[in-house]
């Protein structure tokens, strides 16, 4: 091997371990700003979810996992909601049933 060789493969080697040392499962997931909570749906409406006093909007581009839409919910359930914030408004990602509060 070349000289160029070694360290493209040296280079790559860090990458894949600064890859798994973020938790990250693909390369978007490492350069994403979306943050996400855990807690209890207090409210739900037409087109938003509050968890622990928070109002996230859900639009046409919200997933659902473990669930198929918003009036799937009720008030109680525990969920994850990943999000993302913008001017002051949180618009959810992802919205996953059945995870406990942060507490």
């Amino acid at each position: 091997m070349n000289r160029f060789t070694t360290w493209g493969i040296r280079g790559l080697a860090l990458v894949l371990l600064f890859f798994m040392a973020a938790g990250c499962d693909t390369v978007d997931d490492l350069f994403e700003n979306d943050k996400e909570v855990n807690g209890i749906v207090e409210a739900i409406g037409a087109n938003s979810l509050t968890v622990d006093g928070i109002e996230y909007i859900v639009t046409d581009k919200t997933e659902f996992d473990g669930f198929d839409s918003l009036s799937d919910l009720s008030v109680g359930d525990a969920v994850e909601v990943e999000y993302k914030e913008s001017n002051g408004v949180r618009e959810a990602v992802e919205i996953e049933l059945g995870h406990d509060s942060d507490d």
